[in-house]
Protein backbone atom coordinates (compact mmCIF):
# COMPACT_ATOMS: atom_id res chain seq x y z
CA UNK A 1 0.00 0.00 0.00
CA UNK A 2 2.71 2.70 1.10
CA UNK A 3 4.59 2.07 -2.60
CA UNK A 4 1.29 3.46 -4.02
CA UNK A 5 1.59 6.93 -2.83
CA UNK A 6 4.12 9.10 -4.46
CA UNK A 7 7.69 8.85 -2.91
CA UNK A 8 8.68 11.86 -2.73
CA UNK A 9 5.59 14.13 -2.08
CA UNK A 10 7.47 15.89 0.81
CA UNK A 11 7.28 20.10 0.12
CA UNK A 12 11.12 21.67 -0.23
CA UNK A 13 12.85 24.18 2.35
CA UNK A 14 13.21 27.23 0.16
CA UNK A 15 14.35 29.86 2.13
CA UNK A 16 17.26 32.68 0.91
CA UNK A 17 20.93 32.52 2.28
CA UNK A 18 22.49 34.13 4.66
CA UNK A 19 25.99 33.45 3.88
CA UNK A 20 28.42 36.27 3.83
CA UNK A 21 28.95 35.61 0.28
CA UNK A 22 28.31 38.23 -1.72
CA UNK A 23 24.24 38.41 -2.09
CA UNK A 24 23.85 38.55 -5.96
CA UNK A 25 25.37 35.16 -6.27
CA UNK A 26 23.91 33.68 -3.45
CA UNK A 27 20.12 35.21 -3.71
CA UNK A 28 16.70 32.75 -3.52
CA UNK A 29 16.43 30.12 -6.15
CA UNK A 30 14.81 30.91 -9.49
CA UNK A 31 11.71 28.74 -10.33
CA UNK A 32 12.06 27.64 -13.88
CA UNK A 33 8.80 27.65 -15.78
CA UNK A 34 9.75 26.38 -19.66
CA UNK A 35 13.39 25.32 -20.04
CA UNK A 36 14.82 26.29 -23.23
CA UNK A 37 16.38 23.50 -25.31
CA UNK A 38 19.78 24.34 -25.82
CA UNK A 39 21.24 24.72 -29.48
CA UNK A 40 25.00 26.92 -29.97
CA UNK A 41 27.82 26.73 -27.78
CA UNK A 42 28.04 30.02 -26.70
CA UNK A 43 31.63 28.86 -25.10
CA UNK A 44 34.23 26.62 -25.14
CA UNK A 45 36.90 26.54 -22.08
CA UNK A 46 39.98 24.03 -21.73
CA UNK A 47 40.46 23.50 -18.22
CA UNK A 48 44.11 23.18 -18.07
CA UNK A 49 44.40 22.06 -14.50
CA UNK A 50 43.15 18.79 -14.36
CA UNK A 51 40.04 16.49 -16.16
CA UNK A 52 37.05 17.60 -14.50
CA UNK A 53 34.50 14.94 -13.59
CA UNK A 54 31.10 16.80 -11.73
CA UNK A 55 29.71 19.83 -12.37
CA UNK A 56 27.03 21.38 -10.87
CA UNK A 57 24.98 25.50 -11.30
CA UNK A 58 23.90 26.96 -7.94
CA UNK A 59 20.54 27.22 -7.40
CA UNK A 60 20.20 30.88 -8.62
CA UNK A 61 22.01 29.92 -11.97
CA UNK A 62 24.79 32.48 -10.93
CA UNK A 63 27.33 30.23 -10.17
CA UNK A 64 28.78 26.85 -11.38
CA UNK A 65 30.90 24.45 -9.51
CA UNK A 66 33.33 22.23 -11.20
CA UNK A 67 35.67 19.33 -9.78
CA UNK A 68 37.75 16.12 -11.32
CA UNK A 69 41.72 15.09 -10.81
CA UNK A 70 43.04 17.62 -8.90
CA UNK A 71 42.30 19.11 -4.91
CA UNK A 72 40.09 21.59 -6.20
CA UNK A 73 36.51 22.97 -6.45
CA UNK A 74 36.62 25.60 -8.71
CA UNK A 75 33.62 28.04 -8.98
CA UNK A 76 32.74 29.75 -11.84
CA UNK A 77 30.81 33.01 -12.02
CA UNK A 78 27.91 33.07 -14.93
CA UNK A 79 27.76 36.60 -16.46
CA UNK A 80 24.85 38.51 -17.93
CA UNK A 81 26.59 38.39 -21.22
CA UNK A 82 26.64 34.40 -20.85
CA UNK A 83 30.03 33.95 -20.44
CA UNK A 84 31.79 31.83 -17.42
CA UNK A 85 35.03 33.09 -15.43
CA UNK A 86 36.18 31.71 -12.42
CA UNK A 87 35.75 33.66 -9.70
CA UNK A 88 37.52 31.38 -7.12
CA UNK A 89 39.22 28.06 -6.23
CA UNK A 90 38.86 25.88 -2.83
CA UNK A 91 41.64 24.30 -2.23
CA UNK A 92 43.04 21.78 0.22
CA UNK A 93 40.53 18.83 -0.43
CA UNK A 94 41.10 16.50 2.28
CA UNK A 95 39.33 14.14 -0.01
CA UNK A 96 42.59 13.07 -2.23
CA UNK A 97 42.62 13.78 -6.35
CA UNK A 98 38.89 12.50 -7.75
CA UNK A 99 35.97 14.52 -6.98
CA UNK A 100 33.06 12.12 -8.35
CA UNK A 101 30.27 14.22 -7.52
CA UNK A 102 29.35 17.99 -6.44
CA UNK A 103 26.12 19.11 -5.11
CA UNK A 104 24.73 22.99 -3.90
CA UNK A 105 22.07 22.82 -1.49
CA UNK A 106 18.70 24.60 -2.21
CA UNK A 107 19.77 27.36 -0.21
CA UNK A 108 23.34 27.55 -1.99
CA UNK A 109 25.47 28.60 1.22
CA UNK A 110 26.55 25.09 0.95
CA UNK A 111 28.19 22.54 -1.51
CA UNK A 112 28.50 19.00 -0.80
CA UNK A 113 31.07 16.87 -2.90
CA UNK A 114 32.28 13.19 -3.03
CA UNK A 115 35.50 11.74 -3.47
CA UNK A 116 37.35 8.65 -4.74
CA UNK A 117 39.19 8.51 -1.23
CA UNK A 118 36.77 7.24 0.37
CA UNK A 119 34.63 9.91 2.32
CA UNK A 120 32.75 12.97 1.43
CA UNK A 121 32.92 16.62 2.42
CA UNK A 122 30.60 19.75 3.11
CA UNK A 123 31.95 23.22 2.08
CA UNK A 124 30.39 26.38 3.62
CA UNK A 125 30.05 29.36 1.11
CA UNK A 126 30.74 31.91 3.98
CA UNK A 127 34.58 31.73 3.56
CA UNK A 128 35.12 28.34 1.15
CA UNK A 129 36.44 26.12 3.89
CA UNK A 130 35.19 22.43 4.50
CA UNK A 131 33.21 22.38 7.74
CA UNK A 132 32.81 18.39 7.82
CA UNK A 133 34.44 15.43 6.30
CA UNK A 134 32.57 12.57 6.30
CA UNK A 135 34.46 9.36 6.64
CA UNK A 136 33.61 5.70 7.09
CA UNK A 137 33.39 4.45 3.80
CA UNK A 138 35.96 1.94 3.00
CA UNK A 139 35.90 2.73 -0.99
CA UNK A 140 35.26 5.05 -3.10
CA UNK A 141 32.03 7.53 -2.83
CA UNK A 142 30.05 7.87 -5.91
CA UNK A 143 26.96 9.97 -4.46
CA UNK A 144 26.24 12.47 -2.42
CA UNK A 145 22.89 13.92 -2.00
CA UNK A 146 21.45 16.26 0.73
CA UNK A 147 17.92 14.73 2.53
CA UNK A 148 15.02 17.38 2.41
CA UNK A 149 15.90 18.65 5.81
CA UNK A 150 19.13 19.85 4.89
CA UNK A 151 20.36 18.27 7.78
CA UNK A 152 21.24 15.35 6.84
CA UNK A 153 22.64 13.92 4.05
CA UNK A 154 22.66 10.33 1.83
CA UNK A 155 26.27 8.58 0.64
CA UNK A 156 26.55 5.53 -1.42
CA UNK A 157 29.85 3.65 -2.41
CA UNK A 158 31.71 1.14 -4.33
CA UNK A 159 31.54 -0.39 -0.52
CA UNK A 160 28.29 -1.37 -0.79
CA UNK A 161 26.83 0.26 1.66
CA UNK A 162 24.27 3.70 1.50
CA UNK A 163 25.54 5.92 4.58
CA UNK A 164 22.90 8.77 6.15
CA UNK A 165 24.51 11.33 8.01
CA UNK A 166 23.87 13.91 10.84
CA UNK A 167 25.39 17.08 9.25
CA UNK A 168 25.59 18.94 12.53
CA UNK A 169 28.10 16.43 14.03
CA UNK A 170 29.16 14.88 11.12
CA UNK A 171 27.92 11.43 12.58
CA UNK A 172 27.08 8.15 10.43
CA UNK A 173 23.73 7.54 11.87
CA UNK A 174 22.74 4.75 9.36
CA UNK A 175 24.42 2.77 7.13
CA UNK A 176 22.22 0.20 5.09
CA UNK A 177 23.87 -2.80 3.48
CA UNK A 178 22.83 -3.04 -0.14
CA UNK A 179 23.86 -6.29 -2.35
CA UNK A 180 26.18 -4.40 -5.18
CA UNK A 181 28.30 -1.25 -5.67
CA UNK A 182 26.17 1.88 -5.72
CA UNK A 183 26.84 4.29 -8.15
CA UNK A 184 23.89 6.74 -7.46
CA UNK A 185 21.78 8.40 -5.01
CA UNK A 186 18.15 10.30 -5.16
CA UNK A 187 16.60 10.60 -1.44
CA UNK A 188 13.60 12.44 0.32
CA UNK A 189 12.95 12.98 4.04
CA UNK A 190 12.68 9.28 4.59
CA UNK A 191 13.03 7.48 1.01
CA UNK A 192 16.48 6.91 -0.45
CA UNK A 193 16.72 5.40 -4.47
CA UNK A 194 19.72 3.81 -5.31
CA UNK A 195 21.27 2.25 -8.53
CA UNK A 196 23.65 -0.43 -8.77
CA UNK A 197 26.22 -2.62 -10.54
CA UNK A 198 24.42 -5.27 -10.57
CA UNK A 199 21.74 -3.93 -12.89
CA UNK A 200 19.47 -2.85 -10.30
CA UNK A 201 17.48 -0.41 -8.55
CA UNK A 202 16.67 -0.58 -5.21
CA UNK A 203 14.26 1.59 -2.59
CA UNK A 204 15.06 2.16 0.70
CA UNK A 205 13.50 3.43 3.55
CA UNK A 206 15.87 5.00 6.13
CA UNK A 207 13.77 4.28 9.11
CA UNK A 208 14.33 0.48 8.54
CA UNK A 209 16.70 -2.04 7.35
CA UNK A 210 16.33 -3.76 4.06
CA UNK A 211 15.36 -3.20 0.70
CA UNK A 212 11.71 -2.47 -0.19
CA UNK A 213 11.74 -2.96 -3.37
CA UNK A 214 14.22 -3.26 -6.42
CA UNK A 215 13.79 -3.08 -10.47
CA UNK A 216 16.67 -4.88 -12.50
CA UNK A 217 17.43 -3.12 -16.00
CA UNK A 218 19.18 -4.75 -19.14
CA UNK A 219 22.49 -3.10 -17.22
CA UNK A 220 24.52 -1.72 -14.56
CA UNK A 221 23.17 1.71 -13.92
CA UNK A 222 25.26 4.30 -14.03
CA UNK A 223 23.06 7.60 -12.55
CA UNK A 224 19.86 8.60 -11.20
CA UNK A 225 17.95 11.83 -11.33
CA UNK A 226 14.48 12.68 -9.95
CA UNK A 227 11.36 15.00 -11.73
CA UNK A 228 11.51 18.49 -10.27
CA UNK A 229 7.85 17.13 -9.26
CA UNK A 230 9.44 14.40 -7.30
CA UNK A 231 6.81 11.73 -9.65
CA UNK A 232 9.36 10.70 -12.25
CA UNK A 233 12.91 8.50 -11.36
CA UNK A 234 15.43 8.85 -14.76
CA UNK A 235 17.81 6.18 -14.63
CA UNK A 236 20.88 5.88 -17.09
CA UNK A 237 22.69 2.52 -17.80
CA UNK A 238 25.55 0.78 -19.95
CA UNK A 239 23.18 -0.83 -22.33
CA UNK A 240 22.97 2.88 -23.92
CA UNK A 241 19.49 3.66 -22.60
CA UNK A 242 18.10 5.89 -20.36
CA UNK A 243 14.80 4.50 -18.45
CA UNK A 244 11.67 6.82 -17.20
CA UNK A 245 10.16 4.90 -13.99
CA UNK A 246 6.70 6.55 -12.65
CA UNK A 247 6.41 6.94 -8.77
CA UNK A 248 3.47 6.63 -8.64
CA UNK A 249 2.81 3.34 -9.80
CA UNK A 250 2.18 0.47 -7.56
CA UNK A 251 3.91 -1.83 -9.84
CA UNK A 252 7.21 -0.02 -11.15
CA UNK A 253 8.29 -2.59 -13.91
CA UNK A 254 4.93 -2.02 -16.08
CA UNK A 255 5.46 1.29 -16.57
CA UNK A 256 8.55 2.02 -17.27
CA UNK A 257 9.69 4.25 -20.75
CA UNK A 258 12.58 3.51 -22.59
CA UNK A 259 14.92 6.36 -24.69
CA UNK A 260 17.18 5.39 -26.78
CA UNK A 261 19.23 7.22 -29.81
CA UNK A 262 21.09 6.24 -33.01
CA UNK A 263 24.60 7.66 -31.96
CA UNK A 264 24.00 7.55 -27.90
CA UNK A 265 26.31 5.84 -25.93
CA UNK A 266 26.94 5.49 -22.55
CA UNK A 267 30.36 6.20 -22.31
CA UNK A 268 31.55 5.34 -18.34
CA UNK A 269 29.98 3.61 -15.02
CA UNK A 270 29.66 6.62 -14.16
CA UNK A 271 27.85 9.21 -17.22
CA UNK A 272 24.79 11.49 -15.52
CA UNK A 273 21.58 11.61 -16.98
CA UNK A 274 19.59 14.58 -15.63
CA UNK A 275 16.12 16.48 -16.09
CA UNK A 276 15.40 19.76 -17.39
CA UNK A 277 14.37 21.68 -14.58
CA UNK A 278 11.00 21.96 -15.76
CA UNK A 279 10.92 18.55 -16.38
CA UNK A 280 9.74 18.23 -19.74
CA UNK A 281 13.58 16.89 -21.08
CA UNK A 282 16.06 14.60 -20.19
CA UNK A 283 19.93 15.00 -20.98
CA UNK A 284 22.88 12.93 -21.11
CA UNK A 285 26.40 12.79 -22.42
CA UNK A 286 27.62 9.92 -25.28
CA UNK A 287 30.67 8.01 -25.06
CA UNK A 288 31.28 10.25 -28.62
CA UNK A 289 31.15 13.69 -27.26
CA UNK A 290 27.58 14.11 -28.12
CA UNK A 291 24.58 15.81 -26.09
CA UNK A 292 21.55 14.08 -26.34
CA UNK A 293 18.25 15.62 -25.42
CA UNK A 294 14.61 13.91 -25.23
CA UNK A 295 11.22 15.54 -25.28
CA UNK A 296 9.63 13.66 -21.65
CA UNK A 297 6.13 14.53 -23.92
CA UNK A 298 6.49 13.11 -27.17
CA UNK A 299 9.30 10.33 -25.67
CA UNK A 300 11.70 11.54 -28.95
CA UNK A 301 15.10 12.74 -29.29
CA UNK A 302 14.55 16.36 -29.44
CA UNK A 303 17.98 17.22 -30.88
CA UNK A 304 21.55 16.62 -30.45
CA UNK A 305 24.47 18.32 -29.99
CA UNK A 306 27.88 17.85 -31.71
CA UNK A 307 31.30 19.03 -32.59
CA UNK A 308 32.53 20.41 -29.42
CA UNK A 309 33.44 17.58 -27.44
CA UNK A 310 35.75 14.99 -28.82
CA UNK A 311 36.02 12.29 -25.86
CA UNK A 312 33.92 10.83 -23.32
CA UNK A 313 31.09 13.80 -21.87
CA UNK A 314 31.49 13.34 -18.00
CA UNK A 315 28.47 15.19 -16.97
CA UNK A 316 26.00 18.03 -17.78
CA UNK A 317 24.11 20.52 -15.23
CA UNK A 318 21.25 22.36 -16.64
CA UNK A 319 20.97 25.59 -14.51
CA UNK A 320 17.65 25.77 -12.73
CA UNK A 321 16.66 28.74 -14.64
CA UNK A 322 16.54 26.74 -17.60
CA UNK A 323 18.43 29.46 -19.91
CA UNK A 324 22.33 27.19 -19.94
CA UNK A 325 23.29 24.01 -19.98
CA UNK A 326 27.29 22.90 -19.45
CA UNK A 327 29.06 19.78 -20.31
CA UNK A 328 32.34 18.93 -19.29
CA UNK A 329 34.38 15.55 -20.84
CA UNK A 330 37.60 13.43 -20.26
CA UNK A 331 39.83 15.61 -22.10
CA UNK A 332 39.39 19.17 -19.31
CA UNK A 333 36.80 20.58 -21.90
CA UNK A 334 33.86 22.53 -20.92
CA UNK A 335 31.16 23.79 -23.14
CA UNK A 336 28.43 26.13 -22.10
CA UNK A 337 25.08 26.23 -23.87
CA UNK A 338 22.03 28.02 -24.66
CA UNK A 339 19.41 28.09 -27.17
CA UNK A 340 20.59 31.05 -29.89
Amino acid sequence: QEWKRPMFDFKRNRGSSTSSLNDDWLSPINICGVARVPRTALQVLETVDSDINAVKFSPNSRLLATGGLDRTITLWKVLGVSVLTVRFKVYGCEMGNLLTRILFCCKGNQILSASCASAAQLWRMTDCKPKHTLTGHTQKVTAAKFMSSLQRAVTGSWDRTVKIWDLNKADCVRTIQVPSRCNDVVCSEYFIISGHHDKKIRFLDSRCEGCMHEIELQERVTSLDISPDQTQLLSCSRDDTLVLIDLRMGTYNSSMQVFRADGFKCGSDTTKAIFSPDGGYTLAGSFHGGLYIWNMHTGKLETSLHGQHSSTVNAVSWCLSGDYVVSVDRQRKMVLWNEF
